[in-house]
Protein backbone atom coordinates (compact mmCIF):
# COMPACT_ATOMS: atom_id res chain seq x y z
CA UNK A 1 0.00 0.00 0.00
CA UNK A 2 1.20 3.42 -0.88
CA UNK A 3 0.26 7.01 -0.29
CA UNK A 4 0.55 8.61 -3.93
CA UNK A 5 0.63 7.29 -6.85
CA UNK A 6 1.54 8.99 -9.93
CA UNK A 7 1.40 6.43 -12.69
CA UNK A 8 -0.16 6.59 -16.22
CA UNK A 9 -0.91 2.58 -17.86
CA UNK A 10 -3.02 0.60 -19.09
CA UNK A 11 -3.83 -1.39 -16.42
CA UNK A 12 -4.96 0.99 -14.04
CA UNK A 13 -7.98 1.84 -11.49
CA UNK A 14 -9.06 4.29 -14.07
CA UNK A 15 -10.95 1.02 -15.67
CA UNK A 16 -13.56 1.05 -13.10
CA UNK A 17 -14.61 5.05 -13.33
CA UNK A 18 -16.54 4.27 -16.14
CA UNK A 19 -18.26 1.54 -14.65
CA UNK A 20 -18.86 3.92 -11.76
CA UNK A 21 -20.77 6.27 -13.85
CA UNK A 22 -22.19 4.20 -16.14
CA UNK A 23 -24.58 2.53 -13.77
CA UNK A 24 -26.36 5.38 -13.01
CA UNK A 25 -26.91 6.71 -17.12
CA UNK A 26 -27.37 3.16 -18.36
CA UNK A 27 -29.86 2.29 -15.29
CA UNK A 28 -31.79 4.79 -16.06
CA UNK A 29 -31.81 4.99 -19.80
CA UNK A 30 -33.58 1.30 -19.87
CA UNK A 31 -36.21 2.13 -17.19
CA UNK A 32 -37.23 5.43 -20.29
CA UNK A 33 -38.92 7.65 -18.90
CA UNK A 34 -39.12 6.55 -15.47
CA UNK A 35 -35.41 6.42 -15.24
CA UNK A 36 -35.39 10.29 -16.37
CA UNK A 37 -37.93 10.76 -13.05
CA UNK A 38 -35.47 8.94 -10.91
CA UNK A 39 -32.52 10.75 -12.49
CA UNK A 40 -34.50 13.65 -11.50
CA UNK A 41 -35.86 12.67 -8.33
CA UNK A 42 -32.09 11.70 -7.36
CA UNK A 43 -30.27 14.39 -8.81
CA UNK A 44 -32.98 17.19 -7.08
CA UNK A 45 -31.45 18.75 -3.57
CA UNK A 46 -33.17 18.86 -0.53
CA UNK A 47 -33.82 22.50 0.85
CA UNK A 48 -30.72 23.81 2.46
CA UNK A 49 -28.64 26.98 3.99
CA UNK A 50 -26.14 28.38 2.26
CA UNK A 51 -23.64 26.94 4.90
CA UNK A 52 -25.43 23.40 4.39
CA UNK A 53 -25.30 23.60 0.80
CA UNK A 54 -21.13 24.09 0.55
CA UNK A 55 -21.03 21.32 3.38
CA UNK A 56 -22.53 19.00 1.03
CA UNK A 57 -20.99 20.26 -1.83
CA UNK A 58 -17.41 19.49 -0.19
CA UNK A 59 -18.55 15.88 0.78
CA UNK A 60 -20.16 15.09 -2.84
CA UNK A 61 -17.04 15.70 -4.16
CA UNK A 62 -14.75 12.71 -3.80
CA UNK A 63 -17.37 11.02 -6.54
CA UNK A 64 -16.19 13.10 -8.81
CA UNK A 65 -12.68 13.62 -7.58
CA UNK A 66 -11.53 10.07 -6.89
CA UNK A 67 -12.37 8.87 -10.60
CA UNK A 68 -10.06 11.25 -11.89
CA UNK A 69 -7.25 10.58 -9.47
CA UNK A 70 -7.78 6.60 -10.33
CA UNK A 71 -6.18 7.39 -14.01
CA UNK A 72 -2.28 7.46 -12.17
CA UNK A 73 -3.24 4.18 -9.76
CA UNK A 74 -2.23 0.99 -10.99
CA UNK A 75 -3.98 -2.35 -9.78
CA UNK A 76 -1.80 -3.49 -6.76
CA UNK A 77 0.35 -6.84 -7.98
CA UNK A 78 -0.65 -8.15 -3.98
CA UNK A 79 -3.08 -10.98 -5.38
CA UNK A 80 -4.83 -10.85 -1.83
CA UNK A 81 -5.49 -7.03 -1.60
CA UNK A 82 -6.76 -7.24 -5.60
CA UNK A 83 -9.31 -9.75 -4.84
CA UNK A 84 -10.15 -8.25 -1.58
CA UNK A 85 -10.73 -4.76 -3.29
CA UNK A 86 -12.37 -6.21 -6.49
CA UNK A 87 -15.06 -7.87 -4.02
CA UNK A 88 -15.73 -4.72 -2.00
CA UNK A 89 -15.97 -3.26 -5.57
CA UNK A 90 -18.63 -5.36 -7.06
CA UNK A 91 -20.27 -5.77 -3.63
CA UNK A 92 -20.54 -1.92 -3.72
CA UNK A 93 -21.34 -2.15 -7.34
CA UNK A 94 -24.76 -4.09 -6.65
CA UNK A 95 -25.61 -2.01 -3.99
CA UNK A 96 -25.43 1.05 -6.41
CA UNK A 97 -27.06 -0.78 -9.24
CA UNK A 98 -30.19 -2.24 -6.87
CA UNK A 99 -30.73 1.07 -5.16
CA UNK A 100 -30.90 2.98 -9.03
CA UNK A 101 -33.58 0.45 -10.07
CA UNK A 102 -35.65 0.48 -6.67
CA UNK A 103 -35.55 4.48 -7.38
CA UNK A 104 -37.14 4.37 -10.64
CA UNK A 105 -39.47 1.90 -9.87
CA UNK A 106 -40.89 3.61 -7.15
CA UNK A 107 -43.43 6.01 -8.36
CA UNK A 108 -42.49 9.56 -7.86
CA UNK A 109 -44.06 11.43 -4.91
CA UNK A 110 -43.60 8.27 -3.19
CA UNK A 111 -41.07 7.24 -0.12
CA UNK A 112 -38.41 4.36 -1.18
CA UNK A 113 -39.10 1.61 1.02
CA UNK A 114 -38.76 -1.54 -1.85
CA UNK A 115 -36.25 -3.52 -2.66
CA UNK A 116 -32.52 -2.85 -1.29
CA UNK A 117 -34.34 0.01 0.75
CA UNK A 118 -35.51 -2.65 3.11
CA UNK A 119 -32.18 -3.39 4.48
CA UNK A 120 -30.48 0.13 4.08
CA UNK A 121 -32.44 3.57 4.48
CA UNK A 122 -28.80 4.72 2.61
CA UNK A 123 -27.81 2.21 -0.20
CA UNK A 124 -26.36 3.64 -2.78
CA UNK A 125 -24.30 5.96 -0.69
CA UNK A 126 -23.23 2.75 1.11
CA UNK A 127 -22.62 1.09 -2.09
CA UNK A 128 -20.45 4.15 -2.81
CA UNK A 129 -18.60 3.83 0.23
CA UNK A 130 -17.43 0.40 -0.63
CA UNK A 131 -16.73 0.84 -4.19
CA UNK A 132 -14.56 3.16 -3.33
CA UNK A 133 -12.76 1.20 -0.55
CA UNK A 134 -12.48 -1.17 -3.09
CA UNK A 135 -10.60 0.21 -5.73
CA UNK A 136 -8.32 1.78 -2.72
CA UNK A 137 -7.82 -1.53 -1.77
CA UNK A 138 -7.69 -3.05 -5.06
CA UNK A 139 -5.13 -0.20 -6.01
CA UNK A 140 -3.10 -0.39 -3.01
CA UNK A 141 -4.06 3.33 -2.22
CA UNK A 142 -3.75 4.36 1.24
CA UNK A 143 -5.02 8.27 -0.07
CA UNK A 144 -8.45 6.38 -1.87
CA UNK A 145 -8.83 3.92 1.31
CA UNK A 146 -8.92 7.40 3.67
CA UNK A 147 -10.92 8.81 0.94
CA UNK A 148 -13.33 6.64 1.39
CA UNK A 149 -13.78 6.51 4.89
CA UNK A 150 -13.87 10.53 4.55
CA UNK A 151 -17.30 9.72 2.23
CA UNK A 152 -18.29 7.48 4.79
CA UNK A 153 -18.16 9.68 7.75
CA UNK A 154 -19.46 12.67 5.48
CA UNK A 155 -22.37 11.14 4.17
CA UNK A 156 -23.36 10.28 7.44
CA UNK A 157 -24.09 14.19 7.76
CA UNK A 158 -25.95 14.52 4.43
CA UNK A 159 -28.41 11.81 5.37
CA UNK A 160 -29.50 13.93 8.28
CA UNK A 161 -30.09 16.76 6.04
CA UNK A 162 -31.87 14.37 3.05
CA UNK A 163 -33.93 12.86 6.29
CA UNK A 164 -34.93 16.12 7.39
CA UNK A 165 -36.56 16.36 4.17
CA UNK A 166 -38.08 12.87 4.08
CA UNK A 167 -39.63 13.78 7.36
CA UNK A 168 -41.27 16.69 5.91
CA UNK A 169 -42.34 14.91 2.75
CA UNK A 170 -43.50 11.91 4.43
CA UNK A 171 -44.72 12.55 8.14
CA UNK A 172 -46.03 9.41 9.04
CA UNK A 173 -44.58 7.09 6.83
CA UNK A 174 -40.98 8.14 7.33
CA UNK A 175 -40.47 7.87 11.22
CA UNK A 176 -41.86 4.32 10.75
CA UNK A 177 -39.54 3.55 8.30
CA UNK A 178 -36.70 5.00 10.05
CA UNK A 179 -37.37 2.80 13.25
CA UNK A 180 -37.50 -0.31 10.88
CA UNK A 181 -34.63 0.42 8.45
CA UNK A 182 -30.75 0.71 9.42
CA UNK A 183 -29.05 3.84 8.38
CA UNK A 184 -26.70 2.30 6.48
CA UNK A 185 -27.15 -1.74 6.19
CA UNK A 186 -28.53 -3.93 8.49
CA UNK A 187 -27.80 -2.95 12.28
CA UNK A 188 -25.64 0.22 11.64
Amino acid sequence: MHWFHFQIGWMNLWILAPIIFATPVLLNSIRAEKGKAGLSRATTLPPMSKSERAAYMLIMAPQFLLPLYAIFVPFTANAMLLGVGMALFIIGQTFRFKSIWDYTTTPAGELITQGVYRISRNPGYFGATLVYLGMGIAGGSWLIVIVAVYWFIGYQWVTTVEERHCLEQWPDAFPQYKRKVAKNLLVF
